[in-house]
């Protein structure tokens, strides 16, 4: 076998690997894996949401978010669910979390399983939970009202003025007694009259007394047979209010509690109604958190702005009998600016010629001088470590190491039929040989996928004895595809 037909055997067993690991990342289904259903869900709010993000009913997964979109002045969601879930009417959606700081995925609330089964690619309701804003926003307001209490109780009962009142009070009750002592002194009359009437009764009652007893005991007899026939209940009765008595009792001494310690100045609404410096304090406290929060807020902010590009590609030179391998990643820290950084397989080492001049000197006094020439290849593995700047939207220019030597390279994209097409111009090592010219590279990557490219282009044109054509394959990975990958290596695991 050849050694083109073994690189090209490599290389096809390579993207074979490697078109695997790109349908199991990517999801993509085969047979009758592949029958999904859709389902669109419409909800205020999808913060924390992005493609790909799972789909879970009662914790167990079983899709996830195909498509995010706005709808208005609200986000419009696709989830793509295994066609074996069986959803009915009333279904609804919302968005939940693994925990207190664990990653949001989307619930879906199968509905009543008597309702009628939900048609495919219906649409369905969602809801989003309260953010975090929205919960610091109410604490704020909690604080603004007890501060305006505690200074409403202050400015009631502290001070010369609350002594003030509380003398006046006194004052009032002393009135009020005096009032009564003179209005008894002038019904005394009217007292003597009552007592008659009372002397009166008291005789009438014991004329009366005996008949009334009489009818009492009647009374009593039939009510002991009424009791003997509902004993059970009225014993049941007589517990329950005993038990709502002690309750009562418990709950009357807990108040008296509660209410003495605040009068006192003990726990925090004590000190909050009796001391200034704790109210200034908690004031303090509140703002120094509402500081940290907003921190907290700007750095992970900034954190979510890094992007994370994996690149892994494989091009064979067949006019050369070579190929050339690269893996690295790009670092976006804007949106227009990154970083890259790769490990190259280059096909060729980097020649350097040698120039070494010698004289001798013979016993005899005479010397000769000769020259000697030879060429050294340096190591194959070589570094690209470069700064990318985004200029247009669709063009970018990069500086910095290419192969381990200085260069500059330009990329421009183009839009063909749903699909992007990239092609891009390098030229770096400028101190080779001086019969020979920089080394240029034209290439092109025509996107199958969001991450699968296929390219082909030509390889230092100028120098005869490296000059080749190139035709290979790559992938790339964003930070959201490889949290992707993870979360089903985990799952497979499990």
């Amino acid at each position: 076998m050849t050694p083109v037909a073994k690189i090209g055997l490599f290389t096809l067993l390579g993207l074979v690997i490697l078109g695997v690991f790109i349908m199991k990342i990517e999801d993509i289904p085969l047979g009758d894996a592949g029958d999904r259903q859709l389902l669109t869900v419409r909800l205020p709010s999808a913060a924390g949401i992005d493609r790909k993000d799972p789909v879970r009913i009662a914790g167990v997964r079983v899709g996830k978010v195909e498509e995010i979109r706005l709808a208005g002045s609200q986000a419009l969601m696709v989830l793509s669910l295994s066609a074996d879930v069986r959803l009915h009417q009333g279904a609804s959606a919302r968005i939940a979390s693994l925990g207190m700081l664990g990653d949001k995925y989307v619930e879906v609330l199968p509905g009543d399983p008597d309702a009628p089964p939900l048609p495919a690619g219906s649409a369905i309701a969602g809801s989003a939970p309260p953010t975090f804003d929205e919960v610091l926003r109410v604490a704020t307001d909690i604080g603004a009202d007890v501060k305006e209490v505690t200074a409403a109780l202050r400015s009631s009962i502290g001070g010369d003025q609350g002594g003030e009142k509380i003398a006046e009070i006194v004052d009032n009750i002393r009135e009020l007694t005096a009032s009564l002592k003179v209005l008894i002194q002038d019904n005394q009359a009217n007292v003597n009259a009552t007592t008659a009437n009372f002397r009166d009764f008291s005789a009438t009652l014991r004329d009366e007394l005996p008949l009334l007893a009489e009818k009492l005991n009647r009374l009593a007899d039939q009510l002991g047979g009424v009791v003997g026939e509902n004993r059970d209940n009225v014993q049941a009765s007589l517990a329950n209010i005993r038990d709502l008595s002690e309750r009562l009792r418990t709950s009357a001494d807990n108040v008296n509690a509660i209410t003495g310690k605040i009068a006192a100045g003990e726990g925090t609404i004590g000190k909050l109604v009796n001391d200034e410096t704790t109210v200034d304090n908690l004031n303090q406290t509140l703002d120094s958190i509402d500081d940290g929060v907003k921190t907290l807020e700007d750095t992970i902010g900034r954190m979510q702005r890094f992007r994370l590009n994996l690149n892994l590609r494989g091009e064979a030179l067949p006019r050369v009998d070579a190929s050339r391998f690269a893996f690295g990643f790009d670092l976006w820290t804007t949106t227009r600016r990154f970083f890259r950084v790769e490990g190259v397989d280059a096909p060729f080492g980097r020649r350097r010629t040698i120039t070494e001049t010698v004289t001798t000197q013979w016993q005899d006094g005479h010397t000769e001088t000769y020259t000697t020439t030879r060429v050294k290849v340096e190591d194959k593995l070589r570094v690209n470590a470069q700064v990318g700047y985004r200029l247009f939207p669709d063009t970018t220019v990069r500086a910095g190491l290419f192969e381990s030597q200085g260069g500059v390279g330009i990329d421009h994209g183009f839009e063909l039929s749903q699909r992007a097409l990239q092609v891009s111009l390098d030229a770096y090592d400028f101190n080779r040989e001086e019969d020979e010219s920089p080394h240029l590279r034209l290439e092109g990557r025509f996107f199958l996928s969001p991450t699968v490219f296929v390219m082909a282009g030509w390889d230092d044109p100028t120098l005869s004895e490296h000059s080749s054509y190139l035709l290979g394959a790559g992938v790339v990975w964003s930070d959201e595809d490889f949290k992707y990958g993870l979360g089903l290596a985990s799952s497979a695991l499990q």
